[in-house]
């Protein structure tokens, strides 16, 4: 399935300044979609061939006619798109699958002409990214490599005789990784995409890239790598090669750059690519003079440092956005040296077809003079790519197939175990943010022990959840977990014991005191709203930002909770309470299709004949017109309560 104009959108970060360069492209207008040809095996597939080939040079003419008349246009090529283009199309042509096959294929070239555009600063592409995100639970599964190191080791080894036989210089050798993004979003499930970029953006120092929904793919790049900027009389472009890791203190951040520049490997590399984009460079027949005006420069990106170095030409006129990407794509940063020689080598030793890694995402917009553009491309590493729409499951999570890849220039000097180390380090901006989350419980303890009939509630609500989000569980290591956390509890305080599960079904445990509570346990409301659709809210887990933030804000203004509501205006829960409203003489708390944890002191009230309690949708009013008000958890069981209101 494919998107409809309506929903396509674009925010796109063209500046390496710290708090500048976004721009959100909103009110899409149309579309290009051109896909890869068929294979030229027969006559009739190799004239389709050449009129595919021609249709993307129409295309870019179209593109760049929009531009011209005043709209914003945000482009993507593929890495394969290369084959488009006259210095690549006599290659041979071989159909790659990707690795993750649920993505399938990505299209040579996705744009969208949009009417709108909003120049924003990094901080407000923030505000608009979490303000568009409301209510998503979200995480992202561990990240799968589809190369072991052992493979990785043979297509070096490979490499190293193809450059003894003087066939290259140099080869960028790539593998893919794949995980899945699960998540609930409650308007759209676009606005996971959207949670899922502002999350990893904040540590990314991304400069060019951004979250763009395309008709077919989406595409998050959080690139530091430039490929062109084009203004009216100059072309500019920023070669990214060499890396290492930063320092811990700044000193040695330093220390690691200084080496870093004077690296004879990593300069030659450097100057290797500086030298093939000066060639590209004066491919355009507007081309008066190629400059290097900047070398070996070397800036800190996120945990990496990299080597840059700036190619500059000045034209005699603007040529076409066709001429700009016929000379330089795709940019030999991410190919190697001779370029298209070592695209054969790519083609042949690969296993998958790149995708929107190691293309280019940018845009293009009218220029200052009648009849011109002007354009800003990234090259696209650090780069995630999905499909463009998600499966969902019975319990209403989509689940969105993601695939990125990492890279590093292969030299005959390169050692495996070096390189491989190279892309793990590359690799970690995507792995940080693909940790698991977990299930949680917090129980009471006392004597060395916890209450058996809060134990038995404990353990029922962690199975359950454990089954139905798919964890490991084993009943006697929950209980042995738990015994062995208790061994050290005195027999003259109150504990509070946090047991963690991991989805391999490890165990974790923490114990600390229990703190004292006051006699009236004081609230608030909480302006943010959870949704009662939200299939999270059922199980206690790792996933509680928005919990979290509530109880640091009443830990703030010295309340013991913040009480929410959810889409409806219906009362839910606390940060870490269930709520109980007397109403004229009877107790009711909310039912769980608000939006309501089964928390395990609500269980245990409800079950409680003295207590009589019973299930009811509870609004302000009720808040308001309460002849008594109790908060409590398992910790604490219930307490009087008092609604502090503004």
């Amino acid at each position: 399935m494919t998107r409809s104009l309506t929903e396509l959108s674009a925010l796109l970060f063209d500046s390496d300044e710290s708090n500048a360069g976004c721009r959100l492209l909103q009110n899409a207008q149309r579309s290009w979609v051109i896909h890869a040809p068929p294979m030229p095996h027969e006559p009739t597939n190799a004239r389709e061939h050449a009129q595919h080939l021609e249709q993307l040079r129409q295309d870019l003419h179209e593109i760049q006619a929009s531009a011209q008349a005043g709209l914003f246009v945000a482009l993507s090529l593929s890495f394969e798109a290369y084959r488009a283009f006259s210095a690549s199309a006599h290659l041979p042509l071989i159909d790659k699958p990707r690795a993750d096959v649920a993505l399938s294929t990505t299209p040579w070239l996705q744009a969208v002409a949009f009417k709108s555009s909003e120049s924003m600063t990094r901080s407000e592409a923030l505000i608009w990214l979490r303000a568009h995100s409301e209510n998503v639970s979200w995480h992202l599964d561990t990240a799968h490599a589809h190369t072991t190191p052992e493979q990785f080791t043979q297509n070096i080894n490979e490499i190293r005789e193809r450059i003894a036989d003087g066939q290259t210089y140099q080869v960028n050798l790539t593998h893919a990784y794949s995980t899945q993004l699960r998540a609930f979003s409650p308007n759209h499930p676009d606005h996971a995409l959207y949670a899922c970029f502002a999350h990893c953006v904040q540590d990314a120092n991304i400069a060019y890239g951004g979250v763009c929904l395309f008709p077919e793919t989406s595409v998050l790049s959080f690139s530091p790598e430039l490929f062109f900027e084009l203004d009216e009389h100059t072309l500019r472009t920023r070669p990214m090669k060499g890396t290492a890791p930063i320092g811990q203190t700044e000193e040695q951040t330093a220390q690691r750059a200084q080496a870093l520049a004077n690296d004879p490997k990593n300069r030659a590399e450097n100057l290797m690519i500086v030298d093939l984009m000066r060639n590209d460079v004066a491919r355009l027949p507007q081309t008066t003079t190629v400059t290097v005006p900047d070398l070996f420069s070397v800036h800190a990106h996120g945990q990496v440092l990299q080597m840059t170095s700036t190619v500059q030409a000045q034209l005699t006129a603007q040529p076409s956005l066709w001429q700009v990407f016929d000379a330089l794509f795709p940019c030999g940063s991410i190919t190697g040296a001779p370029k298209h020689e070592t695209l054969k080598i790519i083609q042949s030793i690969e296993p998958y077809a790149r995708g929107a890694y190691c293309g280019a995402l940018g845009l293009i917009a009218q220029g200052a003079s009648p009849d011109t553009y002007r354009a800003r491309f990234n090259v696209a590493i650090r780069t995630l790519e999905t499909s463009a729409t998600p499966t969902k499951d019975a319990l209403g999570i989509h689940h969105w197939h993601i695939q990125g890849s990492v890279g590093a220039g292969i030299t005959y000097d390169s050692v495996a175990s070096e390189e491989w180390d190279e892309c793990v380090l590359k690799s970690q901006f995507f792995a940080r943010h693909t940790n698991e989350f977990e299930l949680i419980e917090t129980m009471y303890v006392d004597r060395n022990n916890v209450p058996q009939a809060m134990l038995k509630l404990h353990h029922q609500r962690m199975k359950h959840s454990a089954s139905v989000l798919g964890f490991a569980w084993d009943d006697e290591t929950f209980v042995r977990a738990i015994r062995s956390a208790c061994v050290s509890v005195g027999s003259d305080q109150a504990y509070r014991l946090r047991l963690s599960l991991r989805r391999d079904g490890v165990f974790q445990t923490q114990i600390t005191p229990l703190e004292p509570l006051p006699e009236v346990l004081d609230f608030a409301i909480y302006p943010e709203r959870t949704h009662s659709q939200n299939p999270i809210l059922a199980h206690k887990t790792t996933m509680r930002q928005l919990y979290n933030r509530a109880l640091a804000q009443a830990k703030f203004q010295g309340l013991f909770d913040c009480i929410f509501l959810n889409e409806k205006g219906e009362v839910t829960e606390g940060a870490r309470s269930c709520i109980f409203v007397q109403l004229n003489a009877q107790w009711y708390t909310p039912p769980l299709s608000c939006g309501v944890l089964p928390s395990v002191q609500r269980a245990y009230a409800l079950n409680d004949a003295s207590f009589s309690a019973q299930e009811r949708v509870l609004t302000l009013d009720d808040l308001r017109q309460a002849q008594a008000i109790r908060l409590g958890n398992a910790l604490y069981g219930l307490h009087p309560a008092r609604w502090v209101v503004p």
